[in-house]
């Protein structure tokens, strides 16, 4: 069942209200930006107790088949700059611009500001969830500094996070800084694992997405 389908659940007035919501969750798990938890989270602070009233249900959804338009635009350039780039002998992208197989870490909107708020909603339950590691002090460090700042870091701060993303780190890493990356207003560059109702699909398929109404199939 594609993420169309289970958008039509939501919008099912003779459903049970839990029906619904677990269809929400569904569609979560088709497209989750900024994480599965993380984005269920953030949809009740946009639009308010889904799991309880009909009409938060309806704008949460909402919110969400809006970020996934977006994110469908974003693909849609990618994929066109990379055929352009391929035929100009281009075969790989460069080390800043990685094929879209690779983790989110930002809320497409066409309102940063959404963008950066839930870069920073999601990096407060990082920040809250994880452990006391001694080798995650500084990842730890520039995380409080982002959220106490609403995104701001110094020039040596962004120095480390550009150059430990770029670097051989975990996940455990690259995901926060990405986060921090997305906070401070700058989208990172596309990746789609955790939109994986895309990734088993062609690029055409993607393409023609791109300009279908939030919440088309793909």
């Amino acid at each position: 069942m594609g993420f169309t389908e289970r958008a039509r659940r939501v919008r099912d007035g003779q459903l049970a209200h839990g029906r619904r919501v677990a269809a929400l969750c569904s569609c979560v798990g088709l497209f989750h930006p900024i994480g599965h938890r993380a984005t269920l989270s953030f949809l009740g602070e946009l639009a308010g107790p889904y799991q309880h009233h009909e009409s938060a249900l309806l704008r949460a959804l909402e919110k969400l088949e809006a970020s996934r338009a977006v994110w469908h635009e974003e693909l849609a350039s990618y994929l066109d700059a990379r055929v352009r780039q391929k035929r100009l002998g281009r075969r790989g992208p460069s080390p800043g611009d990685p094929p879209p197989s690779r983790m989110g870490g930002h809320w497409y909107a066409s309102t940063p500001d959404v963008s950066r708020r839930a870069a920073l909603h999601a990096l407060k339950l990082w920040e809250r969830d994880l452990r006391p590691d001694p080798a995650n002090r500084e990842v730890r460090s520039i995380v409080r500094c982002c959220i106490a700042t609403g995104g701001r870091l110094t020039d040596e701060q962004l120095d480390i996070v550009s150059r430990r993303r770029m670097s051989a780190e975990t996940e455990e890493v690259r995901w926060p800084f990405t986060l921090v990356v997305s906070a401070g207003g700058v989208a990172p560059a596309l990746r789609v694992q955790g939109c994986s109702d895309w990734v088993p699909r062609t690029v055409a398929r993607a393409r023609r997405s791109a300009s279908s109404v939030p919440g088309s199939a793909v």
